[in-house]
């Protein structure tokens, strides 16, 4: 009987090598699916890149772990474009000439603008998810998975004001040359015209000084109860070191480009009065809205894997965002029999389609899609907790 069991169970074996070996020459077999990803890995944007890739990565791990898509395993090469446009349009044309299906990023919303543009006009898909300006995505050849400004503005400021409601009159601090800055410096008017704010003034700065006291002194002249800032880390670094040099005391919130990088880890104690609109953070995802058991294993690799340029902790946030792109790219070649043996152009167009019929999609978040190719998720406000270098929900006021 034990001997018998002992045949069984080499023969078992011996069969489950065979098919294992079996399924990975099968992959093998196959030419890999090449996805492209524009992002900043260089440059003041690289803390923003650097973790992009990371969540990316991570995704392309477990797709090639499980065997791939259809049997070709996916093939991810990202191209650094230091938030450069025309260095993002040289990539994004690198991609299309090199027979690669896809393309995920660039990175910034000026980037996007003009990518977006592109895509269309050369046929190649491409999936946003940073860009916040709106109206910047162009169908049917790209969408965006991070929300635009026109929905995640209004959700930021009513919740801002739902824990600070005696803010009556604001200052609004922005690059009004820059085309996202302005657009969110619009936003922000607009915002506070309707939930019955007085605008002070609109402090301009420049995105490329160094120097941001003169703005410092301009806003605390005003004497504002809340400022609405519309600045990328350099500069936000910058106006709270001044603020704090000045004495400006009051809560600033800022756009949701803040929020990446090493922004909270390195403005320490200057940070404690700033805000951020998002919708996750270390320990959470917005409840109804994500896979919380897959939101928390990402977390812990990514904090697993980061190394100390990404700011200790680093804040994951939106970065998700990212590894849901390389899922949604492969739900849609897994549903279309899609493999590396389709001819590129064909596999485009069949994403391209997708796109366009695309209504809602499950990831690590829950999306709905709009008219416009942007997703819509709801956004809250996160507080800087500068004791621990993280960011949190903040509370509404009771």
């Amino acid at each position: 009987m034990r001997k018998t069991k002992r045949i069984f169970l080499k023969s078992f074996l011996i069969t489950s090598v065979f098919a294992v070996c079996s399924s990975i020459g099968f992959a093998q077999s196959k030419p890999p699916i090449k996805l492209g990803a524009i992002t900043a890995l260089t440059g003041p944007f690289a803390g923003y890149g650097k973790i992009q890739e990371m969540h990316l990565k991570l995704a392309i791990e477990d797709i090639n772990a499980k065997g791939g898509v259809n049997g070709s395993m996916l093939q991810l090469d990202v191209g650094d474009a230091q938030a450069d446009p025309a260095q993002s349009v040289t990539l994004f044309r690198k991609f299309e000439g090199e027979g690669y299906f896809g393309v995920v990023g660039p990175l910034t919303g000026t980037q996007w603008e003009t990518v977006s543009a592109l895509a269309n006009q050369i046929n190649m898909p491409a999936i946003s998810v940073n860009a916040t300006k709106p109206g910047i995505t162009i169908k049917p050849w790209t969408i965006r998975l991070h929300p635009a400004d026109d929905t995640l503005m209004p959700d930021g400021v009513k919740d801002f004001l739902k824990a600070y409601p005696k803010v009556k009159k604001v200052v609004i601090v922005a690059d009004v040359r820059e085309a996202s800055s302005k657009a969110s410096a619009d936003a922000y008017a607009a915002l506070a015209k309707q939930n019955g704010l007085e605008v002070l003034d609109t402090v301009e700065f420049s995105s490329k000084a160094t120097d941001l006291s003169a703005a410092v002194i301009q806003i605390k002249g005003e004497n504002p109860d809340a400022i609405f800032s519309a600045a990328f880390p350099p500069q936000a670094m910058l106006l709270a070191k001044d603020m704090n040099t000045q004495g400006v005391k009051v809560p600033v919130l800022n756009t949701s480009i803040l929020w990446a990088g090493p922004f909270i880890n390195m403005v320490g104690e200057l940070g404690r009065n700033w805000h951020v609109i998002g919708f996750s953070t270390n320990d959470a995802s917005p409840e109804g809205y994500s896979d919380p058991v897959l939101y928390s294993s990402i977390v812990k690799r990514i904090l697993a894997k980061a190394d100390p340029t990404l700011g200790v902790p680093p804040n994951m946030s939106n970065w998700a965002m990212g590894y849901d792109a390389i899922m949604l790219y492969v739900d849609i070649m897994k549903r279309n029999g899609i493999d590396g043996k389709t001819d590129p152009k064909k596999a485009r167009e069949i994403i391209k389609n997708e796109f366009l019929k695309l209504k809602t999609f499950s990831g690590v978040f829950k999306y709905n899609m709009r008219d416009t190719g942007d997703s819509n998720l709801p956004a809250t406000v996160l507080i800087a907790d500068v004791d621990h270098k993280v960011w949190r929900f903040l509370k509404p006021s009771k």
